[in-house]
């Protein structure tokens, strides 16, 4: 037996661990147009679709000016303010990902971007919005947020009681809430094999900027935001060393610092220029 078990030791395969997942890329922005930020999600979700890329990325960014972001699908009508986004100078632009409009301004956003059917996203859309809820969910623990993630069936529950156009006013399945008030949103798109999640983590908010904005009454009784839930503000190098955790910790993963590559670059810079910023992409529906 013992010269079995040596013979067994002295294989480098037999007690080989599994092969270390691809570290994923984390590209951490500083604020931009709205345009472009659309613009440089798709172009890398385009670099998971075709095959090129294989490690998930994390992309962590804020908005400068302020934006209103429609959903794909959502009706421009109805859903923001011409006269007082002009007044402003917030921008408008409609995400490539689904849901309902959201106001981008004292927040911190995150897009996730990585190719299904590979771990942690071998699920339907369902267990990958859990995947990226629980890293979530992890971070916001890190900064000391009594968060939790909503059971699947809160969206039926939530539009019933909420037919206005704001995001913040709709808690999804494995959305993340504060005592019963949003706190961050998301959407997600599937394009062939990878899929984008988008989701917006307001650091400070308000509610009467939000109904002006978006040309509603915002029920201030459905959100919150991160100054309100802790009694303080983070700022962005503190979010995001949370978020860095918080993945790494969930999923079993490490992130490496990275950037955009050449292509990336390039695609960004002609989906900017053909599709978010023109009325046509923008003002359909």
């Amino acid at each position: 037996m013992r010269g079995g078990d040596r013979r067994r030791d002295s294989n480098p395969t037999s007690l080989a661990s599994p092969p270390a997942p691809f570290p994923w890329r984390l590209i951490r922005d500083r604020p931009s147009g709205a345009a472009w930020n659309m613009a440089v999600d798709e172009a890398i979700l385009e670099r998971y679709a075709d095959g090129s890329q294989r490690a998930p990325t994390l992309r962590l960014y804020g908005w400068s000016p302020p934006a209103v972001s429609l959903g794909r699908n959502q009706a421009a009508r109805g859903a923001h303010a011409p006269d007082y986004l002009s007044q402003e100078g917030i921008d408008l632009v409609r995400r490539p990902t689904g849901g309902l409009a959201v106001l981008h301004e004292h927040e911190r956003t995150y897009a996730v971007i990585g190719t299904l059917g590979r771990p942690p996203f071998e699920g339907g859309v369902l267990a990958t919005y859990l995947a990226v809820s629980r890293a979530v969910l992890s971070a916001l623990e890190t900064l000391g947020v009594p968060a939790r993630a909503e059971a699947p069936g809160a969206a039926d529950v939530a539009r019933e009681r909420s037919p206005g156009p704001s995001c913040f006013e709709v808690v999804s399945a494995h959305e993340i809430s504060v005592l019963r008030r949003k706190l961050v949103g998301s959407a997600q798109l599937r394009r062939r094999r990878a899929f984008l999640q988008h989701g917006s983590i307001p650091i400070r908010g308000d509610s009467g900027r939000v109904a002006r904005a978006l040309g509603t009454a915002a029920r201030t009784d459905r959100f919150t935001d991160l100054e309100r839930s802790l009694g303080r503000t983070p700022n962005d190098d503190e979010i995001d060393v949370a978020m860095r955790r918080g993945f790494e910790r969930t999923l079993g993963i490490s992130l490496r610092d990275g950037s955009l590559t050449a292509n990336e670059i390039a695609v960004a810079r002609e989906l900017s220029r053909t599709r978010y910023v023109a009325p046509r992409w923008t003002l359909r529906r």
